[in-house]
């Protein structure tokens, strides 16, 4: 893949317009805007993420108990065939924060379909109502309800992922650590798209100031609504990249963009996995920035990136 000295021309010139419109609305500094006013300012900014049509996959939405009493909104993707096919549960963007089910229907149909994979999206708790760990705790409350469905999901047993984006690859990347040594729910693949690792803000990556849809700034709002208190940032469940024991952890498919303040964190993480014999693979994408996969609709080279990522997803869950 040759490398690129600036951002995607499409992708810049959606950003500014997003921003002019957010500009227009008069979006209020960060130390500010509450949660509230963010997610009202996220589903308007979304609508500039036009989706890609997709067809041939049943969906269908329910709720699942937890141990904790609460019940857990998905919603299941399920591909064309007969299946049984592989199972990924999968946890959205929006920086523990915002985002929902609907804001990552369009990339679950498209996993489900071209994938051919069945996809449990997971409407885990958000904060700042709720704080960590109760994200990671609905994450791995999902990851054990598939795997005791698997026959009802048309699933492969052998075959479970776990699985999202950004906030998302967090919450994916901490119940596979959870998990890893589980007998019961033995993980087949974790797929990590521009996770969120560590709590640290002094890799090159943060340093760099990067000012395309993810910043510094924006990063250490989230982080501070998610955690109680900033040593919670220690914990592996909240840091993977911070586990003493990264062995036994799952094939893992890791996509990491440019310009893209959690780049390095991804980084260093799939070289601790190798370095522990974890089969690992990596997508690196020189010109796009964090929440591309959003984009499709509107970005070719958005759209690209991800046709290349499902094969690849494909490949591994399939082979």
């Amino acid at each position: 893949m040759a490398v690129k000295s600036a951002v995607n021309l499409q992708i810049t010139i959606l950003l500014n317009t997003i921003n002019k419109k957010m500009s227009e609305l008069k979006h209020p500094p960060l130390d500010i805007l509450t949660p509230e006013q963010s997610r009202v300012f996220y589903k308007i900014a979304r609508e500039y993420f036009a989706p890609v049509h997709v067809d041939g996959v049943r969906v269908t939405n329910t709720n699942i108990p937890t141990s904790f009493g609460h019940d857990l909104p998905v919603r299941i993707y399920t591909p064309s065939g007969e299946g049984p096919f592989p199972v990924l549960v999968y946890f959205h963007g929006g920086g523990w924060v915002f985002g929902d089910l609907d804001s990552c229907d369009n990339v679950c149909r498209y996993f489900a379909k071209h994938a051919e994979t069945v996809i449990v999206s997971v409407g885990y708790r958000l904060a700042p109502e709720h704080k960590y760990p109760a994200a990671f705790l609905d994450a791995v409350e999902s990851v054990k309800w598939a795997f005791r469905h698997v026959d009802d999901l048309n699933g492969d047993l052998s075959r479970i992922a776990v699985g999202g984006e950004s906030s998302g690859g967090n919450l994916a990347a901490a119940a596979a650590l959870y998990l890893k040594d589980h007998r019961e729910f033995k993980l087949s693949h974790q797929f990590l798209i521009t996770p969120v690792l560590d709590y640290n803000f002094n890799t090159m990556s943060y340093k760099a100031n990067y000012k395309f849809n993810l910043t510094t700034e924006k990063m250490k709002w989230f982080w501070g609504h998610y955690l109680n208190e900033p040593s919670e940032g220690e914990e592996i469940f909240a840091s993977p990249l911070k586990a003493d024991q990264v062995k036994g952890l799952p094939k893992t498919l890791i996509v990491t963009a440019e310009f893209d303040p959690l780049r390095d964190e991804a980084f260093t993480y799939g070289d601790r996995l190798r370095n522990e014999n974890v089969l690992v693979e990596h997508m690196h994408y020189n010109d796009l920035v964090h929440s591309f996969i959003n984009m499709i609709g509107t970005t070719e080279g958005a759209k690209q990136a991800l046709d290349e990522i499902t094969n690849l997803l494909k490949k591994m869950l399939h082979q």
